[in-house]
């Protein structure tokens, strides 16, 4: 309802506003009073004139500025500039162990982050949701891409469409996709251990250390709460 208001509405009778009326919005499915136009009216993020309904101006402005969609599992929030690590990377190449292992996981707790990846989750409900929930609570995500692989880039447009920022790692000598070719990525040695750990940590010290993010006082509002 709110992207039809927002996208489609037209002048209203008294000519104040841009509005739909009951009739346009029975016709575009949005019909239940109960679960969605008195919610969002007891919001204030809709407004309702007799028969035509509009945009607040708040709701408005926050559409202009924000992708406006899915909703979170009750309880959870998005987490911004937060010390915590979501590693997207594929778990059954046959060096997948051994860079996570000895590489990510080392690299990032050394930069004072905690680190997280998706088999290490805790299965509740359907395997979306679970990752869903574990990236929005991420402040960073740092994603292997040097094997082609579905759920790492369904994965990292999540993160993507979240606004994350994603720390893209590639082993070298391997040709990227034409989707990554023009992105911004950090090549490492997966034999040379000393030099790809300190490479991830110097990067995520630089970007804790960037004015604009302070996670680690993120994290201090997270744990007074």
């Amino acid at each position: 309802m709110i992207h039809l208001l927002y996208g489609y509405a037209h002048p209203s009778l008294n000519g104040n506003g841009y509005v739909l009326t009951d009739l346009e919005l029975n016709a575009a499915g949005v019909h239940c009073n109960a679960d969605t136009r008195l919610p969002l009216e007891t919001a204030g993020i809709i407004e309702r004139n007799g028969i035509e309904y509009q945009l607040s101006r708040t709701a408005g402005e926050m559409i202009r500025t924000f992708t406006v969609a899915l909703g979170l599992p009750s309880g959870f929030d998005i987490r911004i500039d937060y010390p915590e690590v979501f590693v997207i990377m594929p778990f059954n190449e046959p060096w997948s162990n051994h860079v996570f292992t000895q590489i990510f996981e080392p690299a990032i707790k050394d930069a004072g982050f905690s680190v997280l990846r998706g088999d290490s989750i805790v299965r509740i409900g359907d395997l979306t949701t679970n990752v869903w929930q574990y990236i929005t609570q991420a402040g960073v995500v740092v994603a292997e891409v040097s094997a082609p692989n579905p759920n790492v880039y369904y994965e990292i447009g999540l993160a993507t469409a979240l606004g994350k920022p994603i720390f893209l790692f590639k082993q070298k000598d391997i040709k990227l996709p034409a989707d990554f070719g023009g992105a911004h990525y950090y090549e490492y040695d997966p034999n040379d251990i000393a030099q790809s750990l300190q490479l991830l940590t110097n990067e995520l010290n630089k970007w804790a250390a960037h004015p604009d993010h302070q996670p680690f006082g993120v994290k201090n509002l997270v744990d007074r709460k």
